[in-house]
């Protein structure tokens, strides 16, 4: 996600942006880990109850809460420190990072539909400290597509879990403010959510991309918006059919198809530099 602004702005990139990108790459993984440390010691209870969190180090009784939180507490304030040093842009857009996670580990994903806005503005922050790392020009269209994608993907995640409980289970589900009887309100808002975000993509190639003229071919563009509908939608099926049994994200990573849709959305963007 840092790197996502060099696909449509890679005329912008210089090599001190691109060595101050791999540092916050470093730096955001790192602060990534500790707030998920935080996140699963908040979730502990909730998850010793889950079929598959339940082997999570905490939840399992491998390590301590108490550890968790000491290497949160110690680490986040060092790497907001470094990544000062790489640009004050990067390092404010990683202490919101910050106080967005904690806020939802404190009770944000609580809040249905409100969790999953968080979970959004979470992937959106790291395009941000991408373009703040590399200089890049801000795009409205390129982080409202963002927020809108990731918002459906959250959604997914949802959706997988309340279609995981079974078409008969019924009331709240543990730790989270939803109950299972709202599969069909997070499957409309989750396919609403996916078409806005194809929506938007096509606002922005007609409005932002294409008028700069920076692609010799550009025209090989629109076949991106297709491929990327296609790939969101058969995440939707799959999550609808209890076929989704990973976190969106980490499925994508481990399913042959997104590859191969990947590396479609690749080639187009290869087509039209050429």
């Amino acid at each position: 996600m840092i790197f996502a602004p060099i696909a449509l702005g890679w005329k912008q990139v210089t090599p001190a942006g691109l060595v101050a990108m791999v540092a916050t790459l470093v730096l955001f993984s790192a602060l990534s880990s500790l707030t998920y440390l935080v996140n699963d010691v908040a979730d502990v209870e909730a998850d010793r109850r889950h079929p598959t969190k339940r082997r999570r180090p905490f939840a399992a009784g491998e390590l301590s809460p108490a550890q968790g939180l000491a290497a949160a507490i110690v680490g986040a304030p060092l790497i907001l420190v470094l990544a000062w040093l790489i640009a004050p842009g990067v390092a404010a857009t990683l202490a919101a990072y910050c106080a967005l996670t904690f806020a939802y580990s404190a009770g944000l994903k609580r809040a249905p539909l409100v969790d999953c806005l968080a979970i959004a503005g979470l992937f959106t922050l790291r395009v941000v400290a991408g373009m703040a790392a590399g200089h890049f020009i801000w795009s409205p269209w390129f982080l409202t597509f963002a927020v809108t994608f990731f918002f459906s993907l959250a959604l997914a995640k949802r959706h997988t879990e309340l279609i995981d409980g079974g078409s008969g289970a019924t009331g709240p589900v543990p730790g989270r403010g939803y109950r299972y009887e709202d599969r069909s309100l997070t499957l409309a808002f989750g396919a609403a959510a996916s078409a806005a975000a194809i929506v938007i993509i096509i606002l922005y190639l007609v409005d932002e991309v294409f008028p700069r003229g920076l692609w010799r071919e550009p025209l090989w563009l629109w076949a991106a918006p297709p491929i990327i509908f296609l790939w969101i939608g058969r995440v939707w099926l799959l999550a609808n059919r209890g076929e989704m049994h990973d976190d969106p994200v980490v499925f994508a990573l481990h399913d042959r198809t997104s590859w191969a849709m990947g590396a479609g959305v690749a080639a187009t963007f290869l087509l039209a530099f050429i």
